[in-house]
């Protein structure tokens, strides 16, 4: 469900979803999208207009999360050697590249593999203070049954690598009455190949001056999977299974503490 409109959250928090048709294949938008990106290689649905905003509506910070930003993560060119490959990718990738003879001779991420991690936003006369922390997210606590206030789900980008698998950026946001929680997910999986998944998680609990923002990158090899895990569709089992190689924690205040 949309919300265009911004939705008040505990007198404090301003916070609105938009949703997009597809960015088209070619027009003005998408040579904006080339350009601002320096390729011609783009997944095959982009959800241009899909949009979470979340705004500290007394400090005028925001948090942003679209697809052009993710997009521009996508280290579309270099660290060629550690892409996954597939039987067919050099046939597919020279085939999506729309005759562009640089393209051709020009290897590129086709996982569209991003280290997004939302946008964020200062204003003239504040802006966030991101500091390292061991203050782990309370899981147990967003496990409990609470009102749901609000909720929505968008996919910023999908593309199905020409049927050998799934590469796609989705997010979630929910609010309820402790406060709101955001799961901001880009997933790959390359057919007998890989499974990768790196997640971020926002947690904002009212009467907090900072919000927690937590990263974790988890990747691991199909052959090194349990055979039930090898080809399930469940996302969620397989993303257990995972070698985690990064975890990094982050608090991010939006007004000052006294240390």
């Amino acid at each position: 469900m949309s919300h265009p409109q911004p939705i008040l959250f505990n007198n404090e928090w301003s916070i609105s979803t938009s949703h997009g048709s597809i960015l088209a294949s070619e027009g003005d938008r998408r040579q904006e999208y080339e350009t601002g990106l320096g390729t011609h290689h783009l997944p095959e649905m982009i959800f241009d207009k899909t949009t979470l905003k979340i705004v500290h509506i007394k400090k005028k910070l925001e948090i942003i999360f679209n697809a052009f930003d993710a997009l521009k993560h996508v280290d579309m060119y270099n660290n060629i050697e550690q892409i996954p490959k597939v039987s067919m990718s050099d046939v597919w990738t020279k085939s999506r590249s729309k005759d562009r003879e640089l393209d051709y001779v020009k290897p590129y991420d086709w996982t569209y593999t991003t280290r997004y991690q939302g946008t964020l936003c200062s204003s003239n006369e504040h802006a966030w203070r991101v500091e390292a922390t061991n203050q782990q997210l309370d899981l147990e606590k967003l496990k409990r049954q609470e009102p749901i206030l609000f909720y929505d789900e968008l996919t910023l980008y999908d593309d199905e690598l020409a049927d050998n698998g799934t590469s796609n950026l989705t997010l979630k946001i929910r609010c309820m009455p402790s406060g709101y929680f955001v799961l901001l997910r880009y997933f790959l999986r390359v057919d007998g190949v890989l499974f990768r998944c790196f997640d971020t998680r926002y947690h904002y609990e009212v009467g907090n001056c900072y919000v927690l923002r937590e990263y974790i990158e988890r990747e691991s090899p199909v052959s090194s999977l349990k055979p039930e895990f090898q080809s399930t569709s469940d996302i969620n089992a397989v993303i257990t299974q995972l070698k985690i190689n990064k975890h990094q924690l982050e608090k991010l205040f939006f007004e000052e503490t006294t240390k």
